[in-house]
């Protein structure tokens, strides 16, 4: 007989006869394995493992009290549900049998109604429970391979984001770089606004898609803020009219002249909003008209109801698809829109992001003769006027407000003197590029090259009673990455707190290459408080400094003279710097107006920065070379990573494209491609090199002797009144911009000026020069002026050298500065930014004995 897929008993009795009757009353519906022996009967449950035991009580070897309790021990066993088959007819062996879980009794003698009818019951609730195990197994399975395809998808996004944005970004970025040219012809600048405009609106988009899986999980969120509202309608209008153009439609706008100039809520939201239902509308519709209409409710002195009304008088939809509307990748008449663009994902999101507002969103429509969606989201009031008639009517003209937009993309930058920030890199140029962003604002900036640099410095000068304002990290770093970092130094900062070495915490602001959705969130849960996108924006550098460097950090325009001087050498500087920036544009593939745009138009900076470039590019390229080699991916992924960030700072888009792709596939552990394709790179970049170093050769001299030329205009400068041409000083900061401000008035009053970065710089200096005045920052990194001054006392001491006057440089707002100075053996102090007269009266304190 075959017994596959039948179910299995074991029959265990010492008598024979018994085995006998069972197995003929069992055997037609099972499978049944009989034994004598109580030993027998647990090996032959864990070799069989049958669906039921039935198990005699009294047994010479073993008795069935001691088989179950053993059956029960082991884990192969322990479920098959035990039917004692007995003779004796007592409450006590009966509760017995039932603490050791056994699941029924059977009485001799025999009735086989009863045995059949008892086997079957347990039979059945194995089988159903076998099938629920079968069941959560594959339940189990489903779930693992629905993670497993979130995973893929999340992967999928990660990468479609890189890849769409790196295009975008680049239209983007020229056309911001064309509209900060004040010399453009109008219709060139509108055009390049048009572009600017609907770049911005498409890349607002392009993440609100990729942001599917985000809402799938309830984790979007609403990022609200002051919004102009003219320039929202303006927008999403136009980007519309421009797709749509060709459409024999007539689109109609009407805004109630009472719309305030200026909302609070998510403009990025509203605008993806509007977008979607517009476009729709002309989708939907092949002739015939288009309307947005634009109205405003009052509903407290907090709030206004925006209500959007977007009517067309297309193909409309029956109550059926009404209801499915806003089901996501739900469309109609597929084979009749069958060359209508859409992912159906829009009105899913769109109802969506309306719910997350707490609107509401109603759709009326009958087919054949169009629809109307009536949108109603609250909004923060701000207090602003309404838009007025005039603004209306030019918004109904469809006029571009160029001015409204060059405010977005022309930075008035505040001085900031006071501010101290920290730059967290591990590639040089970046260090180099950040620093030269941040000093038009006269920031004191200090950089770190790794992430134990980075927290020891903030140890450091929070031990020594100062903090850094502001801490830009980058996200990926070798050994231990900008997420690691940044968990360490909250952490110290926890116990700093309570200790009172600090009363707050540090704003950490992530620098990365990678701008996938959900990115933010990610820094946000790992201890940041935001992050910019590399290469650096100005406008959002610009926002980061503004929401939090405190008011007191920065100075009014009568503070920063040293700003203007460092202004007017850069002007100068350009003009110095011109022949070798066209021999770039003339001989190389880097665009250097994207090169510029990095260091918002500061050429000399921008030269240094091509030379750092240049300096590095054949170690780095060999680098990656003998990572390849040693099939060594992860290291080859962090180089290229950090040449294709170095590559679009310069302006070199293409090959920065091309190590993009291979940081891609690196990731990917896709080691056939990184080889096949690393080898063309590698050779422009060597070409590139050879390039560069030709016109460095060239403009180098001609460049240095202007600078002397200059250098020696402004020595011939020199203020009226005080001169001091025999004497002899020394400037020690640890920052390369207040050593160009601060020496540049020194050189005025004709004294003769060295400089350190550091104090074991100074030391050695003075101990190998004779000097007059000393002026020494407090706070540097390794060793700050207080303990520096501390070691020259010493050596003052056991040298017996006659004691310098040493000033105090100062940033910091000090109680009681002078005394603290004093107390610490410097002479005096003077605040930075310096101060004209505070200088005068110094030097004439120290200098004219």
């Amino acid at each position: 007989m075959d017994n596959t897929g039948r179910n299995s008993v074991l029959v265990v009795d010492d008598e024979k006869l018994n085995l006998e009757i069972l197995s003929k009353i069992l055997e037609v519906d099972y499978t049944v394995y009989l034994t004598k022996s109580g030993r027998s009967a647990i090996d032959m449950a864990k070799k069989y493992t049958p669906d039921l035991i039935l198990l005699d009580i009294i047994m010479p070897d073993l008795d069935g009290f001691e088989v179950l309790s053993a059956l029960k021990s082991m884990d192969e066993t322990c479920n098959i549900p035990v039917i004692y088959i007995t003779g004796l007819d007592s409450v006590e062996y009966e509760e017995k049998g039932l603490a050791l879980e056994a699941a029924d009794f059977i009485y001799k003698p025999f009735s086989e109604k009863i045995v059949k009818l008892r086997v079957r019951n347990q039979i059945q609730m194995q089988n159903q429970i076998k099938e629920l195990m079968m069941l959560h197994k594959d339940l189990e399975s489903a779930v693992k391979a629905a993670e497993s395809a979130n995973q893929a998808k999340s992967a999928f996004l990660a990468k479609m984001s890189h890849e769409i944005r790196t295009p975008l970004n680049a239209v983007l970025g020229i056309s911001e770089i064309q509209l900060q040219n004040e010399s453009l012809a109008y219709d060139v600048k509108e055009s390049f606004t048009r572009i600017f405009n609907s770049g911005d609106l498409l890349l607002g988009i392009i993440n609100d898609i990729l942001d599917m899986s985000k809402i799938e999980a309830g984790k979007l969120e609403l990022f609200t803020l002051n919004y102009d509202v003219e320039s929202l309608i303006n927008d999403t209008v136009f980007l519309n009219l421009i797709k749509y153009e060709n459409k024999p439609i007539e689109f109609i706008l009407n805004v109630d002249e009472n719309v305030p100039v200026e909302l609070h809520g998510d403009e990025l939201r509203i605008k993806q909003i509007i977008n979607n239902i517009l476009s729709n509308a002309f989708k939907y519709t092949d002739q015939g008209e288009v309307e947005l209409a634009v109205n405003i409710e009052e509903v407290s002195k907090d709030s206004v109801m925006l209500v959007l009304k977007i009517r067309d008088s297309g193909q409309g939809m029956t109550e059926e698809q009404v209801k499915q509307l806003f089901d996501e990748y739900s469309r109609f008449n597929s084979e009749a829109n069958r060359t209508t663009e859409g992912t159906g994902l829009g009105m899913g999101i769109t109802k969506n992001l309306i719910n997350l507002m707490n609107g509401e969103i109603h759709a009326q429509s009958e087919y054949g003769k169009g629809s109307v969606f009536t949108v109603r989201l609250l909004q923060g009031n701000t207090g602003a006027p309404p838009l007025g008639k005039e603004t209306v009517t030019k918004l109904r003209q469809f006029r571009v407000n160029f001015e409204a937009k060059n405010k977005k993309v022309h930075i008035t930058r505040k001085p900031i003197p006071f501010g101290k920030v920290l730059v967290v890199d591990d590639i040089e140029m970046n260090l180099y590029v950040a620093k030269s962003m941040l000093t038009p604002y006269g920031l004191q900036i200090e950089t770190a090259a790794s992430g134990q640099e980075a927290i020891d410095k903030v140890k450091s000068l929070c031990e020594s009673g100062s903090k850094y304002d502001i801490i830009f990290m980058d996200h990926m770093m070798p050994v231990m990455d900008g997420v690691e970092t940044t968990a360490l130094i909250r952490s110290w900062e926890e116990e700093s707190l309570k200790n009172g070495i600090i009363n707050k915490k540090h704003p950490i602001i992530a620098l990365t290459a990678n701008a996938v959705t959900g990115i933010r969130e990610m820094f946000l849960q790992n201890g940041f408080d935001g992050f910019i996108s590399k290469p650096i924006a100005i406008n959002e550098l610009d926002n980061i400094l503004k929401d939090w460097l405190l008011p007191e950090k920065i100075a009014s325009n009568g503070d920063m003279e040293q700003n203007k001087t460092l202004a007017s050498q850069s002007s100068s500087d350009d003009a110095a710097n011109d022949s070798f920036i066209n021999d770039i544009n003339t001989n190389t593939g880097i665009n250097t107006e994207i090169g510029l745009n990095q260091l918002m138009g500061n050429k000399e900076a921008y030269r240094n920065t091509l030379e750092i470039f240049n300096k590095k590019l054949v170690s780095e390229c060999n680098g990656m070379n003998s990572s390849l080699e040693s099939n060594d991916l992860n290291n080859f992924k962090i180089s290229v990573h950090a040449m294709k960030s170095m590559l679009a700072i310069i302006g070199e888009l293409n090959l920065s494209e091309t190590a993009l792709k291979l940081e891609s596939a690196a990731k990917e552990n896709q080691t056939e491609y990184c080889l096949q394709n690393f080898p063309p790179l590698k050779e422009e970049l060597l070409s590139l090199n050879k390039k560069l170093n030709e016109i460095f050769e060239k403009k180098y001299d001609k460049q240095e002797t202007e600078k002397e030329q200059n250098n020696t205009k402004k020595e011939n400068n020199v203020p009226s009144g005080l001169k001091f041409e025999n004497k002899k000083v020394l400037l020690v900061d640890d920052m390369d911009m207040i050593i160009f401000v601060v020496k540049e008035k020194l050189s005025r009053y004709g004294l003769q000026v060295d400089t350190a970065l550091s104090g074991s710089e100074a030391i050695n200096l003075i101990r190998n020069n004779v000097y007059d005045l000393i002026f020494m920052d407090h706070m540097m990194p390794e060793m700050d002026g207080i303990e520096t001054v501390r070691r020259i006392r010493i050596i003052e001491e056991e040298e017996a050298k006659e004691r310098l006057p040493i000033i105090a440089l100062t940033a910091n707002d000090i109680y009681n500065a002078k005394e603290t100075f004093l107390a610490n053996k410097f002479d005096g102090f003077l605040s930075k930014p310096v101060i004209k007269q505070e200088l005068e009266k110094l030097l004439e304190e120290w200098l004219s004995k």
